[in-house]
């Protein structure tokens, strides 16, 4: 009498229980194509010699090990296409190196007695235009009123000052525009920021190109690029006009595109 029988009906239960335990010690939290194959080994090893296993169950088994091998197999495949195609968008990210590059965004940087410059577009006439100003830290440091505007674009020039004229430390600012119509109804703002792409990293999935002055931009955000120096991108030249309000800050400057 064969002794380690336990009956054909039993044999997934018994190969269960004995991965359960594995399970248990937390050594194996799923079951991969090696566990696999020994849980088919494992049947074919307690089958009752006299009453084998049906053809029909141990091809249904194969097939489930070939499907589990063969989705493993796509899943390598996915992962390595996946690393290639990050290696290709880095290396599209170093053809903007040197150059000038416009994005959407609303950060300047003031290093070394320089600021950055914000162009932001009004999507209408406004009897009142003004920008706050807000530190790293999210506080408000200095509102600038610029007047009435025109529908049309301009470029914001920060004089680095305070609400009380006092001269800011160097650092990362955040402007956020503001203006009203006629009615008093609200203008939609659109801003950008622009500089030479400097350098390139990859943060997650995104490619991000870094300017000049420290600022940085999404690569699937840019809308335009030019290979000019900077300051001699192509656009139409800019005359400056000091805002009325705000007359006593002669370096605060706006100027229209």
């Amino acid at each position: 009498m064969n002794l380690d029988y336990i009956g054909k009906e039993n044999i997934l239960g018994r190969a269960e229980t004995d991965f359960e335990k594995t399970r248990a010690t937390g050594t194996q939290s799923e079951m991969g194509k090696d566990a696999f194959l020994q849980l088919l080994v494992t049947q074919l090893k307690l089958q009752d010699p006299t009453n084998p296993m049906d053809d029909k169950q141990l091809t249904a088994q194969l097939a489930q090990f070939s499907s589990l091998e063969s989705l493993n197999n796509i899943q390598d495949t996915v992962e390595k296409i996946a690393s290639k195609l990050d290696d290709a968008n880095i290396l599209s990210g170093l053809k903007f190196l040197g150059t000038e590059v416009r994005a959407p965004g609303n950060e300047i940087v003031k290093q070394d007695g320089e600021i950055s410059q914000v162009t932001y577009k009004l999507n209408g006439d406004a009897t009142r235009t003004y920008v706050n100003i807000f530190d790293q830290y999210g506080n408000i440091v200095n509102t600038v009123e610029l007047g009435p505007k025109s529908e049309g674009s301009y470029i914001f020039q920060w004089d680095g000052k305070d609400f009380d004229g006092n001269v800011l430390p160097d650092g990362q600012y955040s402007l956020a525009f503001g203006a009203e119509g006629p009615d008093g109804e609200s203008v939609l703002i659109d801003t950008e920021v622009s500089g030479k792409v400097v350098g390139v990293t990859k943060q997650d999935s995104n490619i991000i190109l870094e300017l000049e002055d420290g600022r940085k931009v999404s690569m699937d955000q840019v809308e335009s690029v030019s290979y000019s120096p900077h300051g001699e991108s192509g656009e139409p030249s800019s005359t400056t006009e000091n805002s009325e309000e705000n007359s006593e800050s002669e370096d605060s400057s706006d100027s229209h595109e």
